[in-house]
């Protein structure tokens, strides 16, 4: 690697560092930002915003890599990144940052596409592993900085600074490239095809938001999903009619007849909802039930992150020195399939926090190999003027795969702890249903019963006084004593008596509370834990898919030179 290509990395690297960074950061200055805007019930799509726009950025932006300079390509996706995270932060309403957002995902999405063609470009097939395998360690490490950063500047800057950070940062990614990076004009032009960049937005936008409402904002069989569906499904047929009719189409359908271009996408869809199913709901089981503090919430999967830099790193450092990818990709996936696995039959309630650990640690191994490989592999499969719309539509694929994953998982995750927890907690508590709304914050349940604790003291005060309406509702109340309720059922008592009968009632009812208290904790460990071996094990079968998928990639070696100079 001569100084060109090192010193174009390194602005690489960093624009990619601070795409990946935007996806978490955000998240921890979101309470705050809400206090200061308001719009409590936009919350939800300051994210949706993000991951809309990135996502159809993606594919838009890999095809015009093959058209123009990959240089002034990947200069302006970083000047929409950057505007878009000034504006993010001087929004004023909610409406304004949602905007925002989403001209940052623009960028962001950019930036990822052109970043990946511009390494297939510059570097041989033997040299791109090593490189992919450190865009992927990028991007996991901004996993783990992410909430930690935006924590810390919420706390002591402002939220505005999770977005003002961007600036300079991107200000010394932007020297690199525009000093250092070679232009990589494309071999030909070509027009762009705007029909199908408009169609692709067609059906991409109400998949995703069907995805991402489904179960939480309205039920799956409700108008709104089923509708959103339908729309996706029209959308997508308009979409390959006008891709199949185009002279020159944003996505190439022929791709598909490449045998590893067509069974990789398969494979990362499967991967992409595997492995975010693996990160996001793991956190639950680590603070819950491992009792992580929540002031190292944000830390909880480092050593899953940990795990997957040295996968990504390695991985590709091998496929570079042994020139082949495919055994080093069955092994990442078996490896994933042993841990998932691993996961469902060994974690219980009481697994000793290291264990747990050593198996996030593991499972990480498993995921890194996935991050590379598969690009590295299409990159090695197509000529240069498909280079960037192949590399972009495996980032596609995986960015479709992993929305619809968790979209899966978590009915998976809602359904087990309705169950679990319908099992589990007093039926006095329950009634034979479960508020899952309630559970977003498991302590919120706990700390209930010392206001619920409250105001039954002052409700039996005041039916002691004489008050029929709280006698009737103390009555009705299943957790009162039948003696104190046949005491109420007589005339009031005298002043001195009510005294000591209210000392004795709470006295009793805190040591019911208590003991109620350990019993919700106890099922709620117990249905978490339960909720999250049912994940991994559904998430297990979506790495078999994508492993029979990974079998079906003709090996090939990695060989060739670089399809342009840093010269040119």
């Amino acid at each position: 690697m001569n100084r060109t290509q090192r010193l174009t990395l390194i602005g690489i690297f960093l624009g990619i560092f601070l795409a990946a960074l935007d996806q978490t950061i955000v998240a921890t200055a979101l309470p705050r930002i809400v206090q200061d805007l308001g719009g409590m019930d936009k919350y939800a799509w300051v994210g949706t915003s993000y991951l809309l726009a990135s996502t159809i950025a993606v594919p838009i932006f890999g095809r015009l890599a093959d058209l123009v300079s990959s240089r002034m390509l990947l200069l302006w996706a970083i000047v929409i990144f950057l505007v878009g995270s000034m504006l993010s932060g001087l929004s004023g309403t909610m409406e304004q940052l949602i905007a925002f957002r989403g001209l940052q995902g623009i960028g962001g999405g950019a930036l990822f596409a052109v970043a990946t063609t511009t390494i297939g470009l510059l570097f041989s097939p033997r040299e791109r592993g090593k490189f992919q395998g450190l865009f992927g360690a990028v991007f996991a490490i901004a996993s783990v900085v992410g909430p930690w950063l935006g924590g810390l500047l919420t706390d002591h800057l402002s939220w505005h600074w999770v977005f003002y950070i961007n600036v300079p940062v991107g200000a010394v990614a932007v020297y690199f490239i525009a000093v250092h990076m070679p232009v990589l004009r494309p071999a030909s032009t070509h027009r762009f095809d705007l029909g199908g960049a408009l169609t692709l937005a067609l059906w991409t936008i109400p998949l995703l938001l069907a995805t991402s409402w489904g179960g939480h904002e309205y039920a799956w069989t409700s108008p709104v999903i089923l509708g959103l569906f339908a729309w996706a499904a029209a959308g997508l047929a308009l979409f390959v009619y006008v891709e199949t009719h185009t002279p020159e189409p944003l996505f190439d359908l022929t791709l598909f007849q490449n045998p590893v271009f067509r069974w990789a996408s398969v494979a990362l869809f499967f991967f992409g909802a595997a492995f975010l199913s693996a990160m996001f709901f793991l956190p639950l089981y680590l603070i819950q039930v491992k009792g992580i503090s929540a002031t190292m919430s944000g830390l909880t999967i480092t050593p899953l992150t940990l795990g997957a830099i040295v996968g990504a790193i390695g991985s590709g450092q091998i496929a570079s020195r042994w020139g082949r990818y495919k055994p080093l990709m069955i092994g990442g996936m078996s490896w994933l399939l042993v841990n998932f696995f691993a996961m469902h039959f060994l974690i219980q309630v009481d697994t000793p926090l290291w264990q747990v650990l050593a198996l996030m640690v593991s499972m990480g191994l498993g995921l890194g190999p996935g991050m590379p490989l598969f690009t590295l592999a299409v990159q090695n499969a197509v000529p240069p003027e498909r280079m960037g719309t192949a590399s972009s539509a495996t980032q596609f694929f995986r960015q479709i795969g992993s929305t619809m994953g968790i979209a899966l998982m978590g009915a998976v995750l809602a359904a087990s702890l309705q169950t679990q927890l319908s099992a589990n907690l007093p039926s006095n508590l329950t009634n034979g249903k479960v508020d899952l709304g309630a559970m977003r914050d498991p302590g919120a349940l706990e700390r209930s019963f010392d206001t619920e604790l409250q105001a039954t003291l002052d409700e039996l005060e005041r039916a002691l006084s004489g008050d029929e309406a709280a006698k009737a509702a103390l009555l009705k109340n299943p957790l009162l004593p039948a003696e104190l309720k046949q005491m109420l059922e007589g005339p009031p008592p005298p002043a001195a008596y009510r005294e000591m009968v209210l000392a004795k009632v709470k006295e009793e009812l805190a040591a019911q509370a208590e003991q109620l208290k350990r019993q919700v904790t106890e099922a709620l460990n117990l249905a978490i834990t339960e909720a999250m071996k049912q994940v991994y094990l559904y998430a297990a079968w979506l790495v078999v898919l994508g492993l029979a998928a990974t079998f079906l990639i003709p090996d090939a070696r990695l060989e060739g030179r670089a399809h342009f100079s840093p010269g040119d």
